[in-house]
């Protein structure tokens, strides 16, 4: 769960008392600022009340920094942003990044856990997976470890002491070790592997993405004829990228997909319904339904897809990965698969966790979901106050299905639908990727 901070909006008033003409300066500058703030005010409510699907905020409003109205009377996948954090926030979901494009966790006493690697990263190019453990790093020849009561702090510190550009060394608990730079990176969210080779996107030649073959990534235990593809979110060139495995896929002559949906929260609804055209036979077929609290519905189409070598077959057999991280567009995704025929729920397999993660869930205040998918079928829209910049993000609408009636908001997808549950998954990544290899084991018997 994301929590919010509240940032508040700061107005400073420079206003020097040495002359009248100083002080009329200085006193219109204020009234101007308060007139502002109370305009971003008026325009933040009149949004609320009009937009945001559990009611408004008239009952009990007081005058606060609109980050307090968000976090007091919004759910937790609404938000406000200042003009400079949804500039920031549009660049990184168009997929420009900084860093070196992992997320983590700190577990005591075990290290900083790797959640996440972005495709394309300074980590992704050194060989760093999700599910890896760092134990230790080097700085000014010096060893500093990660695993004390305190070293997630002193990990993100470690990185952030680190200028673009310069090298850090992260050492892991089984020794490998990884030599990365933070740097600015366009990332890339989908992969292609086959148990021969395996196709990434890469931009370091070029300046622009292109299709390479990285034989070091293949999957030796898939079966042959069967594909193996990653989809890490529905951002920036997903779409794109994903249209372009399909073509490699079918050009390979697979007849088996493993589509891994694992941890992938989500994004934009237009880069989902181009990605479920893949899997509606190319015909403009519904995606998914919204309906907002009064009751107006809004239908989204898949991507006609005209050129059938950049199309799933319905002879294709599809098996989906998915558990507690995958949410909304994942899972209308996954709605659009089954209701064209795509994809059956026994094929779905969902992670249950083993009793050390849940446990660390626990002892972290996070939120404990195991053999489901997230359950979010509700959506955002953006509203942007084009005088200041600054947006607001809300809850508008609950999500369907293309049936028109599967809603699986606070639900999500479980073995009561006929999915499959992997059982005793340790984390929710591990280095060597066992719960594939186990799933791997299931598609083969």
């Amino acid at each position: 769960m994301r929590n919010k901070a509240v940032k508040g909006i700061i107005v400073a008033v420079a206003a020097v008392c040495i002359a009248a003409l100083s002080f009329t300066v200085g006193f219109f500058t204020n009234r101007c600022a308060q007139s502002r703030e109370i305009s971003s005010y008026r325009w933040a409510l009149e949004t609320i009340n009009k937009n945001y699907y559990f009611g408004g905020v008239e009952g009990g409003f007081t005058q606060t920094s609109l980050n307090a109205i968000a976090d007091t009377y919004l759910d937790r996948y609404s938000e406000y942003y200042t003009a400079e954090e949804y500039k920031q926030l549009l660049d990184s979901n168009e997929g420009k990044k900084s860093g070196i494009g992992i997320t983590y966790a700190y577990a005591a006493g075990n290290g900083i856990y790797i959640s996440s690697v972005t495709g394309n990263s300074p980590a992704d190019e050194a060989g760093m997976r999700a599910g890896e453990w760092i134990a230790s790093g080097v700085a000014d020849g010096k060893t500093v470890t990660f695993g004390g009561d305190d070293g997630g702090k002193i990990f993100g510190d470690y990185v952030k002491d680190f200028a673009d550009g310069e090298e850090m060394t992260l050492n892991s608990v089984d020794g490998t070790v990884y030599t990365v730079a933070k740097s600015q990176f366009t990332a890339s969210y989908t992969y292609l592997c086959t148990n021969e080779s395996a196709w990434i996107f890469d931009d370091a030649e070029t300046g622009g993405f292109y299709l390479k073959e990285e034989s070091g990534r293949r999957i030796a235990s898939l079966p042959d004829g069967t594909g193996y593809m990653r989809l890490a979110q529905f951002y920036g060139s997903a779409a794109e990228e994903f249209s372009s495995l399909v073509s490699k896929f079918n050009a390979l002559g697979c007849k088996s997909l493993v589509l891994d949906l694992r941890t992938n929260g989500g994004g934009y609804v237009d880069v989902m319904s181009k990605i479920a055209g893949v899997f509606a036979d190319g015909a403009k077929k519904p995606s998914m339904i919204a309906r907002d609290k009064h009751g107006k519905t809004q239908t989204d189409y898949c991507q006609k897809v005209s050129d059938s070598s950049r199309r799933i077959s319905k002879d294709v057999k599809i098996y989906v990965l998915a558990n507690s991280g995958t949410a909304s567009a994942s899972e209308a995704l996954i709605g659009a698969m089954v209701c064209y025929g795509a994809l059956e729920y026994k094929n779905i397999f969902l992670s249950d966790y083993s009793a050390e993660y849940t446990d660390w869930l626990k002892s972290n205040k996070q939120e404990v979901k195991t053999a489901q998918s997230f359950g979010k079928g509700i959506m955002q829209s953006t509203f942007i106050n084009r005088s200041t910049g600054e947006a607001l993000k809300l809850t508008t609408a609950k999500i369907y299905w293309p049936d028109g009636k599967t809603c699986i908001h606070d639900v999500g997808l479980t073995e009561k639908d006929g999915c499959t549950v992997v059982k005793d998954v340790k984390w929710q990544h591990t280095k060597d990727d066992e719960e594939l290899e186990r799933v791997i084991d299931a598609i083969k018997a």
